[in-house]
């Protein structure tokens, strides 16, 4: 029987093809509930200016009377919608329709959106990457669910001891303080 005549006490390097993936472990510090709420609010008061100016552009090149500032308001958007006003639902769609693909592609693919990057926080998948299309389309479809029932599933991140919400856990995601 062939002795080894290696002074090494490590085991062979396995081949390439049997070679174990090593998983890193990287710490990182979850966010809190008050810095969540501050980057939803910068993001959602870009896509309202934005929708709001398309709207606005949308009007005066269709010569439809715009209301004065005493009528602004959430009831009058209501009032819209419930008449079938094509501005009020135009708005409404164009507003969903903008906040779909500025979380799929910023906070989905990019990791981080505009108020994320504001207040210093990033998005990761359990892999400390950002999610990626698939897990940021699973984000994006399951926030509906967690915003319609009175924001319960938001407020779940307040509770939670990784402060994830519902769409959170749902899609495999984690909100962090970005370090770097």
């Amino acid at each position: 029987m062939p002795r080894a005549t290696s002074t090494s006490s490590l085991p062979p390097s396995p081949s390439p093809a049997t070679r174990p993936t090593e998983e890193r472990v990287i710490r990182v510090r979850v966010t809190g509930f008050p810095r969540r709420c501050a980057a939803v609010i910068v993001d959602a008061g870009l896509l309202l200016a934005c929708t709001v100016g398309v709207t606005l552009v949308a009007a005066l090149a269709l010569r439809v009377a715009i209301p004065g500032p005493r009528e602004l308001g959430v009831d009058l958007l209501v009032a819209g919608i419930l008449d079938r006003n094509p501005m009020a639902v135009g708005a409404l769609g164009l507003f969903l329709g903008m906040q779909v693909l500025y979380q799929l592609y910023f906070a989905g693919i990019a990791g981080q959106t505009l108020g994320m990057r504001l207040v210093g926080i990033r998005l990761i998948s359990g892999r400390a990457r950002p999610p990626g299309a698939a897990r940021g389309m699973m984000r994006v479809l399951s926030m509906s669910i967690s915003v319609l029932p009175g924001a319960l599933g938001w407020l779940w991140a307040i509770f939670d001891r990784e402060h994830r919400a519902l769409h959170d856990h749902l899609a495999g995601t984690y909100v962090i303080v970005d370090e770097g």
